[in-house]
């Protein structure tokens, strides 16, 4: 059996019971800061980042194996399954029973996956009946 190609993981909203619970309490003592006047909101990434939290996975590359496609291990992707896959957009594809990343090309009638994003005709494999496109690549994050 091969080691996986990905990590898949669920992301949601926290509840505001989870929320309440993050948050600390402070209490002012002392000589109030002139910088309070500048303090800001924390920045929620996953608010930036996931416009459908209920249908959006986090996985995380393994191996060596979507060098081609410009992805290295470690990287990380968002995946959202509401969004409907369009030509020339990055997948999350289920084929021989398991997850591999391609692009998706539409040439025609016909749908084609490729690991470059501007292939050869020869780099073109046709979209099978047993392949699934299980959602599409909205983030593609690599720590530097």
């Amino acid at each position: 059996m091969n080691t996986p190609a990905l990590s898949l993981f669920l992301l949601h909203e926290p509840s505001s019971a989870e929320m309440a619970a993050a948050k600390t309490h402070q209490q002012p003592s002392g000589f109030p800061s002139p910088a309070t006047d500048y303090l800001e909101e924390r920045i929620n990434l996953s608010r930036i980042l996931i416009s459908n939290p209920t249908s959006t996975y986090l996985a995380r590359i393994q191996g060596g194996a979507h060098e081609e496609t410009g992805l290295q291990e470690g990287d990380l992707l968002l995946i959202d399954r509401s969004i409907t896959p369009r030509s020339g957009k990055l997948v999350l594809v289920w084929e021989d029973q398991e997850f591999t990343v391609k692009f998706l090309l539409k040439q025609g009638k016909s749908y084609f996956l490729t690991s470059r994003a501007t292939p050869s005709s020869k780099d073109r494999i046709p979209v099978e009946s047993g392949t699934k496109i299980w959602g599409v690549v909205t983030q593609w994050i690599r720590a530097v």
